[in-house]
């Protein structure tokens, strides 16, 4: 099987970033929502859960594209940051779970750790999408 060429595989970068992206601002909306205690467990849990799947979805897709060989260093940088933002989606539902059976401290410790995550993340996600952006752009 052949290999993309690095404008379509430049192209893919950028539809999983922007899948990526859509599913940060879903996530950080949850974060608001339960650092206001506006949301029900079970409902925080079930979006959670949305968030998960949709995140592993387009992984698994970006996962099994056939960069050429001198961008299999982005996709390893972009797969990296999609685990780490899958690790934070994993231990906010952590905290949920803690705070259902009644251990509030532990929920509050896995909610700063998720938040704590989320910034990590985006210390990687935004550098990565400009540099998606700016190879782009070059012709």
């Amino acid at each position: 099987m052949f290999g993309l060429t690095k404008r379509q595989f430049l192209k893919r970068s950028k539809e999983c970033l922007k899948e990526i992206g859509i599913q940060i601002l879903l996530f950080r909306a949850l974060l608001d929502k339960e650092s206001k205690e506006g949301i029900y467990n079970h409902e925080a849990h079930r979006q959670l859960d949305n968030i998960r799947k949709d995140i592993e979805t387009t992984f698994s897709w970006y996962e099994k594209l056939n960069p050429p060989s001198k961008c299999i260093s982005l996709q390893q940088k972009i797969l990296n940051a999609m685990i780490i933002f899958h690790d934070c989606v994993i231990i906010n539902s952590e905290s949920l779970v803690a705070s259902r059976i009644g251990k509030h401290g532990e929920s509050y410790i896995k909610f700063k750790q998720s938040k704590q995550e989320l910034e990590k993340f985006k210390e990687i996600f935004l550098p990565l999408s400009r540099e998606v952006d700016r190879y782009l752009q070059k012709k």
